[in-house]
């Protein structure tokens, strides 16, 4: 006899701010979060279009997509998708401006450097303070479903 799949949705839980500490060691910090990458669009045409985005692993929430977006208006948005949910909200400029002013100004500095600039702490810091302001709104909580082959 076949076993019948569970036809419960996944929780969805409420995101929380993400661990970060410059008192980890690279070692500690790997282990919790995994940075994939970032990428920057500014794009100034009749309107600003301004967009951050990160693909990182963490242990709480598995792999995230975070997308932080400025149309030159308030509100700014941030996008939030996991394996299994869409997490969408609503924050003030201020946040946005202060934190892809401090993105490009530490990529800028690293060009001289090493290694490779990969604005893991900036995105966790714009994610955890978008979450933490008490003018962010969550707008909604999709559950996504997706194929699994």
């Amino acid at each position: 006899m076949a076993k019948k799949k569970s036809l419960r949705s996944p929780q969805i839980t409420k995101l929380e701010p993400l661990l970060y500490s410059e008192g980890l060691s690279a070692s500690e910090w790997r282990n919790y979060v995994d940075v994939l990458y970032t990428k920057l669009e500014l794009h100034d045409y009749d309107w600003n279009n301004y967009k951050l985005s990160a693909k990182m692993s963490t242990k709480e929430y598995g792999e995230l997509k975070i997308e932080f977006t400025d149309l030159g208006i308030e509100p700014c948005f941030m996008k939030v998708e996991n394996e299994n949910v869409i997490y969408s909200f609503e924050f003030i400029s201020a946040i946005f401006q202060e934190h892809i002013v401090s993105y490009i100004q530490k990529h800028i500095k690293s060009w001289g450097e090493t290694y490779t600039f990969n604005g893991a702490e900036e995105v966790i810091d714009f994610y955890n303070d978008v979450l933490s302001s008490p003018y962010t709104v969550e707008e909604s909580r999709q559950v996504i479903r997706r194929r699994k082959y």
